[in-house]
Order: C-alpha cells, then structure tokens, then sequence
C-alpha cells in the first residue's frame, strides 16, 4: 500500500504546502482521503482523477473537503464522465454539499459523484482496499478511519481530540496518520490532538510508526515532532508534501520476514 501526502498544512494551505489530503494506493485502487484547498492540484500530478475509485472525506470543514468541488466540475463538465465516484462523508454532509449548489439536489455535479453518509462501525470495500469508518471526535461531525490492504493497514485520525473510541478501532495499525493541531503549552481545545497527543495515540494503538500532519503553519513542526516523541519512542516523521510513504514501512516489512 502506498501512501501520498497531497497536502498536509493544517487550518489552510500554505505555499508549497496544500490543506489536508492523501493518496492511498495499492494495485490499481486509488483513494483520494480528504479533500482540502489546493490538493486536487497535487492529485492532477499523481494521476486521472477519472481513475479514483473513492473520496474519504473526514468531515466538512473547508479544509478538509472544498476541492471536492474541483473533482465534481472536472467529471461533469469537462469530461461528462458517464461513471460516478462514490464519496463517503459523515451524516449531514449530503445537504451541506448541495447547499454549496443553493439546495439543488439534481445538479450536474451529483450526476458524477454519489455522496453517501457513513455511520460508524460501516466497511467498504474498493479493490484490494477495505475502509472502515468510526467517529471522531470533533467540533462537527466527523470520521476517522481506517484502511486494510494487502500486508498492511493505515489508520487516520481526520480531525479529533482524545478518543478511547478511536483508538480502539485503529488498534495495530501498520502507520497511524494523526492530526497534530496543537502544542503543549497553547490554549486547550478538546477537539484536536496536540503533537504529544498524537504520540500518545500511537503508543495506545500500537502503532508500527506515526505520521504527524495538519500542523498549522503558525507553529514550528520541528517542535511538534519532538513533543510527539516525548510520549511515542517509535517511528515519528512528518507528513510532507509530495512524499510517498509504503505500508508497511521497510523496516515493518524486515521484520515480518525475519
């Protein structure tokens, strides 16, 4: 299973760097998770946004989910693509999304995309991939999940604050791809995860290795990565963007063989 970080500045994108958004791939699957500003511009550089076979979408805050329109225009008016995306999103998303289109239900964009309200503890199967979904903790509704494939397994945080719900549904996972919103020190917001919180989400979960992403560019990521490892003593990087990362990592995949 590869992973592609299409962005991952957290609030709003930055220069050189989207808002939130990867690319899962394993064969010919291909999952577009999250769909922040500015990512549909990276996904154009890693393939045919015609060849996606889903869009996770987290929850419907624009930073997470506004270049779904850009996908919904391409298919409909430049390709006129006779084949729908399935889209999954958390309850209350299919009206807020045609609420963007003023309430109209039948426009040409959901001729393209077929948006469907996930409930927790659902599984979906695309390709070699299996998605399973549980709710996150979070301001608005909104989903973590988790992703199996052949040999390995990501876990996504999406947007949360501490949740035993959550690490009991990403338990094992092969990577654990956490939010990292704050940093100890700041202001407390029961809704996101600080950089030591997500480490200690990893150390919870049993997490092969941690990715740290949706840091804000007001905060130094340096930092945030140390104070990850204050409670996770495993394989803590930073999500970067246009970086590739393989599930399981190289040194997971040793370990199994040995």
């Amino acid at each position: 299973m590869r992973l592609t970080v299409l962005g991952s500045s957290g609030t709003a994108p930055q220069a050189g760097n989207p808002a939130s958004g990867y690319l899962v791939q394993v064969e010919s699957t291909n999952l577009w998770m999250d769909a922040g500003p500015g990512t549909y511009m990276a996904l154009l550089g890693e393939l045919d946004p015609a060849q996606l076979d889903a869009v996770l979408l987290s929850h419907m805050h624009p930073d997470h989910c506004s270049d779904l329109f850009a996908l919904g225009h391409e298919l409909a008016y430049v390709r006129r693509a006779a084949t729908r995306v399935p889209v999954l999103c958390p309850d209350g998303s299919a009206d807020r999304i045609a609420g963007f289109f003023g309430g109209v239900s039948d426009h040409p964009i959901f001729d393209t995309l077929t948006i469907t309200e996930v409930q927790p503890g659902a599984t979906f199967e695309f390709g070699a991939l299996e998605v399973t979904a549980q709710a996150a903790h979070h301001s608005v509704p909104a989903l973590a999940y988790r992703i199996s494939g052949p040999g390995g397994s990501l876990g996504y945080t999406g947007d949360t604050g501490p949740s035993d719900l959550i690490e009991e549904h990403l338990a094992d996972v092969d990577v654990l791809l956490a939010e990292a919103s704050l940093q100890e020190g700041s202001d407390p917001y029961p809704f996101h995860l600080t950089a030591q919180q997500a480490g200690a989400m990893a150390t919870a979960v049993g997490a092969g290795a941690l990715l740290l992403t949706h840091i804000p560019g007001s905060l130094d990521p340096q930092e945030s990565l140390r104070q990850a490892t204050v409670a996770y003593t495993g394989p803590v990087s930073l999500a970067k963007p246009g970086e590739t990362y393989m599930i399981p990592t190289e040194s997971q995949q040793k370990d199994q063989q040995s």
